[in-house]
C-alpha cells in the first residue's frame, strides 16, 4: 500500500475510533440522565401523591393525577437542561390539578338556574363594579404569582395554598428557614405591587 494511501487509511481509522468513542461517551451520559431522572420520580413519588390528595381530598384523583404527572415528566426524561426535577414536577402537578378544576367548571357552566326561581336580587348585594374589581385584583395576583422566580413560587405555594409552616418549607425546599422567610416576604411585595397597593 502506498505510503499516502496509508497515511489516510489510519488517519480515517484514527477519526473513526474517535467518532465511537464520541458517540460512547454520548450513550454514557445519556444512560447517567435517565438513571438521575428515573430515581429523582422514584423518590418524589410518595411526596407527589401526598400532594395531590391534599389538593383534591379525593384519593383516587391523586392517584390518577400522580401517574399523569409522572407520565407527562417523561418528555423531559432526556433533557439535561433541568435544573430541578422536583420543581418541575410539582409545577407540572399543579397545573394539571388546574385543568382538572377548569375541567369541573365547564361541566357545571351549563347549569342553568331560572331567576325566578333565585328569587329577586337584594339591595344590599355587593356591587356589580366592586366584583369586577375583585376579578381584575384575582387575575394580576394570578399573572404575579405565575411570574415570580420558580423557588419563590414554590416557598409560597406550599406555605400559603398548602398549608406547611415554614419549617416544613425549609425541609422540603432544602433551603434555610432565613429564606423561606426571605421568599415569603419578597413574594408579598410582588403582589402588593401587581395590585397597586404602596409598600408598609
Amino acid at each position: 500500500m502506498p505510503k499516502r494511501a496509508a497515511d489516510v487509511a489510519i488517519a480515517m481509522s484514527q477519526r473513526d475510533r474517535h467518532l465511537a468513542l464520541n458517540e460512547l461517551a454520548l450513550e454514557e451520559d445519556a444512560k447517567r440522565l435517565r438513571s438521575q431522572f428515573d430515581e429523582a420520580m422514584t423518590a418524589h413519588r410518595d411526596e407527589l401523591l401526598k400532594y395531590l390528595h391534599r389538593r383534591t381530598r379525593d384519593a383516587e384523583l391523586a392517584a390518577d393525577l400522580t401517574q399523569e404527572t409522572l407520565s407527562r415528566m417523561m418528555v423531559y426524561r432526556d433533557n439535561s437542561k433541568i435544573e430541578s426535577y422536583e420543581l418541575l414536577m410539582y409545577r407540572v402537578a399543579h397545573n394539571l390539578v388546574l385543568e382538572h378544576q377548569r375541567a369541573g367548571f365547564r361541566r357545571h357552566a351549563s347549569d342553568h338556574v331560572s331567576l325566578s326561581v333565585v328569587g329577586p336580587l337584594r339591595a344590599d348585594e355587593t356591587p356589580v363594579d366592586e366584583i369586577v374589581d375583585a376579578r381584575m385584583s384575582l387575575e394580576l395576583l394570578k399573572r404575579a404569582l405565575i411570574g415570580l422566580p420558580p423557588k419563590r413560587r414554590l416557598a409560597f405555594v406550599l406555605s400559603r395554598f398548602e398549608g406547611m409552616t415554614y419549617p416544613e418549607v425549609a425541609a422540603r425546599m432544602g433551603i434555610s428557614v432565613k429564606m423561606v422567610e426571605k421568599h415569603i416576604s419578597k413574594a408579598l411585595l410582588a403582589f402588593r405591587a401587581a395590585v397597586g397597593e404602596p409598600d408598609e
